[in-house]
């Protein structure tokens, strides 16, 4: 049984990824800050196929040791990238604080944890997936420092598809669009209604929208591709 290390699955996309793989026969091990309700039903529902621990990524000094306890003997056969938090508002408007939380989270976190992954992964190879977002390729206003992020996202794929491919080491990204998910409740009715109307399909997605992309790439079906980005927005900037 190949598995799985999703970061952020207790809520949002990251449980739907989580709910996803495991249906499909992989061993799920997932990391986030907190659980959650639907997290333990995720479980329940799918006896010995999730895993949950719970640890701040953004604490990137103990994310070595850390690694060490969720790996186990077996090591991990696909990575999941997930996790993250937004920053809203102009630049100018945002605290030093808040800029280097979500750097520290949404990239160098991310770094860090592949670093550790891919050094299991050189002897049988693996599939690394990236969650991005639209804003890595089209500008919003007031989501510079979290648009910075995704977009980092993007070079580092690619430049670890060209470094660890003749290790079959497959590395490719996932852009959504926006999901119905915590991270956009806060947005005015009248906001969604407008990014909505600018889809192609005229809605907002859902979580489970995208993770048959995040399922496709980690199988066998998908290797061989790698370097790449799939958009999945509806349609959102076609």
């Amino acid at each position: 049984m190949k598995r799985i290390l999703v970061t952020g699955g207790s809520r949002g996309l990251g449980l739907a990824i989580c709910r996803t793989l495991a249906q499909a026969g992989y061993k799920v091990v997932t990391v986030s800050r907190n659980g959650s309700p639907e997290l333990s039903q995720a479980i329940s529902n799918f006896p010995g196929k999730i895993e949950s621990h719970h640890a701040d990524l953004s604490d990137t000094k103990n994310l070595r040791k850390l690694y060490r306890d969720w790996q186990g003997a077996e090591g991990f056969d696909g990575f999941v990238a997930n996790a993250a938090i937004g920053t809203e508002g102009l630049l100018t408007l945002t605290s030093a604080e808040k800029i280097e939380s979500c750097i520290q989270l949404n990239l160098t976190s991310v770094i860090l944890l592949t670093r550790e992954i891919v050094k299991g992964m050189l002897a049988r190879g693996g599939s690394l997936i990236f969650v991005a977002s639209i804003t890595a390729v089209r500008g919003y206003s007031g989501l510079s420092v979290y648009s910075a992020t995704k977009g980092a996202l993007l070079s580092f794929s690619r430049s670890l598809a060209r470094e660890y491919g003749p290790r079959s080491i497959r590395s490719n990204c996932v852009l959504p669009g926006f999901l119905e998910t915590e991270m956009t409740q806060g947005l005015p009715v009248e906001d969604k209604q407008r990014i909505a109307r600018r889809t192609s399909l005229q809605r907002l997605g859902q979580p489970p929208d995208v993770t048959g992309t995040v399922k496709f790439l980690l199988s066998d079906e998908a290797q061989y591709i790698t370097g790449a980005e799939f958009v999945v927005d509806g349609g959102l900037i076609s």
